[in-house]
């Protein structure tokens, strides 16, 4: 027996010792010039952990870190401080015990003569219900900090989801308070309370905390402009917003400027104006949510600046530099992205526009800025073992790109036109391949060296998480072919990072070029293609685990192809144990049970945002590892709409007409997923998950076939039995011509994939 794992031993050496070391690659820094700033980290024996603001104390030359959970440290605000010790400034949490969230702080502009601090928090204190609250407090002094006993409560309102919870003094001496629609993500704004101004949602306040209106703590200046407004809110100063994350003073120009997160397409930075209306949840920028809602009584005004969730999906606010270490940033607004990690500085001068540009990718996931000492701006990470950053000019910033810019340039194949790979990079193929608009894919892994690819898994919840940390220089690539055409082949090169990169073939199928960073729209043979911009290859490849999807433990396991992987040392032991927990299947192979073919399909498909750390704003998972009930799927009330379907669920068990998943990989309308890539609807892809989600209750009632289109519902059941051929032509074109003459988004867009709506 010795003798056997010794020979097996040796033969596993043997093999890896003769692998080809991939050298011929030239895939190496970025087309791009690289952005002038990069991040540096300070102060780095610092533990942090779920800090959610930074507040800046002049007077006392003090930057103050505030948890999430209640506790605040105060730190010096020269960040060229040599490791300094935090103090301790309060605990929230034993004044308040029971505090839910603590999510702003403000000192009085004349906090040096009445020691006044103001603290934004949720807590439950009132029959476990949550409340949002305003708290005055006076600080103490030698040390400086919180009095838990001074707390007067200012104002008390609801609580909920967007709550914002950001507070800032304006040049006015007032207090400004943000508060988003306090819904969850979705439906858009189920209360319709973004244009209600009855209630403080989904507003920013303006409060005098110097003076008293009769009952009340504070006094409600006379210039706001809802004063006398009837049943509207005296303390609202503008309205429409849906989760503004970060408020921000130009210190120059007084104005007031809101990131607010967007929903499901857009981010936004707005300039408020005194009485502005921002439009949620009429608008959300440039795309109508709910357009037949009840207008407040202002006119809705644009964003200054907006961005598109392929290169974001979560601003947030920050403030203006004034360094003299960075000149060239000196009275520009830096705000950044919490999901791809990208910062942006834009310049104002009050009136208009007059520059706004990308400064850095720190791939980190900002959740908020702070300023200290001199005009310094930094940021912070979320939410574990958090990290304090601030911007330095980019060395680089004078290297000029030298990356290749032709496919046959890259050293990944030997001749370009067949495909033929380069020594050292191996071709492998997948069991659960992504729908991409009827698109065919091949697949190869170029590894440099001769040690395998570098595996490092995390267990988070019920979920096993991937990433890959080594070897340096390694490049994943894909090419897409369609009627036995080339039409891109896709580049995944790891530098630390993984960045995306498209080539488009030519049409004499002899060579592929570099797509710019912006990606391209194109018409192939009548039918549109996308090719992908760098930052939507980030949305997807860019998050903290399974950056990859295709070169996946349980995507290869299948004709010896790891056992051969293995053998070559291209992977380790480790990838194999996981491979064993990740049994995927192809969702076309009948023999294959239908659960797993489902369930695959779902991971190959969906599960680059919905999974844990996946980024996604639906919290249900669809990766391969969670049994069935840890999906959160089955029977739940969807979060982002019903989309007019019949008593609406994600998954409705035993009935796909009632499930909004379903829904959405039907129609090509209103709601389609994917967010990105795909628009078109795989067919067979959908017929598994239709006989799936039946099989899930088979003792349910069949739903029976409408005679006409009342509801989504019906329109899913229709193109259902158009897609299985049931119905007849006469029947089949009845059906279509009423679609066509429905005034619903919805139903129209089950039905476009079919004649007459081609």
């Amino acid at each position: 027996m010795k003798s056997t794992l010794l020979f097996l031993l040796l033969a596993i050496v043997a093999s890896a010792a003769e692998r080809t070391p991939w050298t011929s690659s030239k895939v190496k820094g970025s087309p791009d010039p690289p952005p002038p700033y990069v991040m540096e980290q300070f102060w780095p024996h610092l533990q942090l952990n779920k800090v959610l603001e930074a507040v800046y104390l002049p007077h006392a030359g003090q930057i103050f870190l505030v948890g999430i959970q209640g506790k605040i440290i105060s730190l010096p605000a020269d960040l060229g401080a040599i490791a300094p010790e935090p103090l301790p400034f309060a605990d929230l949490s034993k004044a308040v015990p029971q505090l839910k969230t603590l999510f702003g702080m403000v000192f009085h502009p004349r906090h040096a003569d009445n020691h006044q601090v103001f603290l934004f928090y949720v807590d439950l204190r009132e029959d476990g219900e949550p409340k949002s609250r305003i708290g005055r407090f006076k600080t103490l002094a030698d040390p400086l900090r919180l009095d838990p006993a001074s707390e007067e409560i200012l104002v008390t309102f609801g609580a909920g989801g967007h709550n914002g919870g950001h507070l800032q003094f304006g040049p006015d001496g007032m207090l400004y308070f943000a508060v988003g629609d306090l819904e969850v993500p979705s439906p858009p704004d189920p209360r319709n309370t973004g244009q209600d101004l009855s209630d403080l949602a989904g507003s920013i306040m303006r409060i005098d905390v110097d003076g008293r209106s009769k009952g009340m703590a504070y006094r409600i200046p006379a210039d706001n402009p809802f004063v006398k407004v009837p049943n509207a809110r005296p303390e609202i100063w503008a309205y429409g917003l849906r989760n503004p994350w970060k408020i921000c003073f130009h210190h120059r120009t007084g104005d007031l400027w809101v990131a607010d997160v967007g929903w499901e397409s857009w981010e936004l930075l707005h300039k408020v104006e005194r009485g502005g209306n921002y439009g949620w949840s009429i608008i959300e920028g440039p795309l109508v949510v709910k357009p037949n809602q009840s207008h407040g009584p202002s006119p809705i005004s644009p964003p200054v600046v907006h961005y598109s969730h392929t290169e974001g999906a979560s601003i947030t606010g920050g403030y203006v530099s004034e360094t003299k270490r960075l000149p060239k940033l000196k009275g520009a607004y830096l705000y950044g992205d919490y999901v791809t990690g990208r910062v942006w500085a834009m310049w104002h001068d009050g009136k208009k526009l007059l520059r706004n540009e990308a400064i850095a990718d720190t791939r980190q996931r900002i959740v908020s800025f702070g300023q200290a000492a001199a005009g310094e701006v930094f940021f912070f990470n979320w939410p574990n073992k958090q990290k304090l950053f601030r911007f330095v000019p980019n060395p680089e910033v004078d290297r000029k790109p030298s990356f290749p810019d032709k496919l046959s340039q890259t050293g990944v194949f030997d001749e370009i036109a067949s495909e033929q790979p380069a020594p050292g990079v191996h071709e492998f193929s997948i069991l659960a391949p992504m729908w991409q608009d009827g698109a065919i894919a091949r697949y190869w892994l170029g590894l440099p060296g001769k040690e395998p690819i570098g595996t490092v898994f995390h267990k988070r919840r019920d979920s096993l998480l991937l990433r890959y940390d080594k070897p340096k220089d390694t490049v994943l690539a894909k090419t897409l072919y369609r009627d036995d055409r080339r039409i891109e082949t896709q580049l995944l090169h790891f530098d630390g990072n993984w960045r995306g990169y498209t080539f488009q073939w030519d049409d004499e199928q002899t060579d592929a070029t570099l797509v710019p960073k912006e990606g391209r729209d194109v018409t192939i043979e009548g039918k549109p293609w996308r090719f992908p911009s760098r930052q939507e290859c980030l949305r997807c490849h860019g998050g903290n685990f399974n950056h990859v999807f295709a070169f996946f433990p349980g995507q290869l396991n299948h004709d010896d192809q790891l056992k051969r992987f293995r053998e070559m040392n291209l992977v380790g032991d480790k990838f194999l144990e996981a491979a064993a927990r990740q049994p995927l299947v192809s969702p076309y192979d009948d023999t294959a049970p239908l659960e797993k073919r489902a369930r695959s399909w779902l991971h190959a498909n969906c599960s680059h945002c919905h999974r844990v750390s996946g980024g996604g704003s639906v919290p249900f998972r669809t990766n391969v590892v969670p049994s069935n009930d840890e999906l959160d799927l089955f029977d739940e009330t969807p979060v982002k709409g019903g989309f007019g379907l019949d008593e609406p669920k994600l998954i409705a068990s035993g009935n796909p007409y009632s499930s909004v998943l379903y829904y959405r990989c039907a129609t090509t309308g209103a709601g389609h997923m994917p967010m990105l890539g795909a628009k078109t609807i795989d067919v067979r892809g959908l017929r598994v998950l239709h006989d799936w989600i039946r099989s899930l209750h088979p003792s349910a009632q069949k739903p029976s076939v409408p005679k006409t289109i009342k509801t989504t519902s019906d329109a899913l059941r229709f193109a259902h039995l158009i897609d299985a051929g049931e119905l007849d032509e006469k029947t089949t074109r009845r059906i279509l011509e009423s679609a066509d003459q429905s005034e619903s988004a919805e139903i129209q867009g089950i039905f476009q994939r079919f004649e007459p709506f081609q």
